[in-house]
C-alpha cells in the first residue's frame, strides 16, 4: 500500500462493485512530487559535528598568521558576500516553477546549499580574522554593539540572520512533513534580510568599493526583488 503524500492527494476514478454500486472506499493515489527533494532531518551526531566544525572555522580564522591572515583579512568577507549572494539567488530559483523545469530546480537547490555552506564558512573566517586582528572586539562582534560603529552591528545582524536561514534549511524536511511551510518560509526567508544587510555592511564598512562592484550588487538586488514579486504573483 502506498504512503499518502504530505502535499495532498488525488482521488482515482471511483471503483464500482459487481452490482454497479460505487465503492466509497476507492483507493487514493498520492501526488508525485516533481520538485527538488526535501532535506532529511539531521542526525544528532551530524548536528554536533556541524557545530564543532563551525566553531573550528571561527577559531581557525583567529589563529592563522602571516600572508594567509593578510589575504583572509582582505578577502574572506568578499568571498562570503559573493557566495551568499549566489546562494540567495539560487534558492529563489528553486521556487520558479513556471520558469524552470524540475531537473533544473533540483540542480539549483544543490548549488544553493553548496554556496550557502561556503558563504557561511567564509563569514565565520571573516569574523575570526577581524577579532584576532583587533579590528573589532569579540563582544562587539557577538552582540552587535559596543564598537561605536553601527556598520559592525549590521554585520552581526546579517550573520545571525544567515545562521537562522542555515538552521531552518537543515530542518527543512521536518517543516515540510509537518506542514509548517509558512513558518519555514518566514524563518528561512530571513536570508533575504540578512543578504541586504550584508550588502550594506560589505559596501560601507570596509574599503571603498569600485563603481562596478556597487552596480553589480544593485543589479543583483533588483533582479532578486523582481523574482520575489514574480513568485508572489504566481504562487500556488
Amino acid at each position: 500500500m502506498s504512503r499518502p503524500s504530505t502535499y495532498g492527494t488525488v482521488a482515482t476514478p471511483e471503483a464500482e462493485s459487481p452490482a454497479g454500486v460505487r465503492d466509497e472506499t476507492a483507493s487514493v493515489a498520492p501526488v508525485v512530487r516533481t520538485g527538488p527533494p526535501h532535506t532529511p532531518p539531521p542526525r544528532p551526531l551530524a548536528m554536533v559535528a556541524g557545530v564543532v566544525l563551525a566553531g573550528g572555522v571561527l577559531v581557525g580564522g583567529g589563529l592563522v598568521g602571516g600572508a594567509l591572515r593578510g589575504f583572509l583579512d582582505r578577502m574572506a568577507g568578499v568571498v562570503a558576500l559573493v557566495a551568499l549572494s549566489v546562494a540567495v539567488m539560487l534558492g529563489l530559483a528553486t521556487a520558479l516553477r513556471g520558469l524552470l523545469p524540475p531537473r533544473a530546480r533540483t540542480a539549483a537547490q544543490h548549488l544553493h546549499r553548496a554556496f550557502g555552506v561556503l558563504g557561511v564558512g567564509f563569514l565565520l573566517l571573516h569574523i575570526g580574522v577581524k577579532v584576532a586582528g583587533g579590528r573589532v572586539a569579540a563582544t562587539a562582534a557577538a552582540l552587535g554593539w559596543g564598537s561605536g560603529d553601527a556598520l559592525v552591528g549590521l554585520g552581526t545582524l546579517a550573520c545571525y540572520l544567515f545562521l537562522l536561514a542555515v538552521a531552518t534549511g537543515v530542518w527543512r524536511g521536518v517543516f515540510a512533513t509537518r506542514r509548517w511551510i509558512r513558518p519555514f518560509r518566514i524563518l528561512h526567508g530571513a536570508s533575504y534580510a540578512g543578504w541586504v544587510t550584508a550588502v550594506i555592511h560589505g559596501l560601507t564598512a570596509g574599503r571603498t568599493p569600485a563603481t562596478w562592484v556597487v552596480a553589480a550588487y544593485a543589479l543583483c538586488l533588483t533582479a532578486t526583488a523582481a523574482a520575489l514579486v514574480h513568485r508572489r504573483l504566481h504562487r500556488r
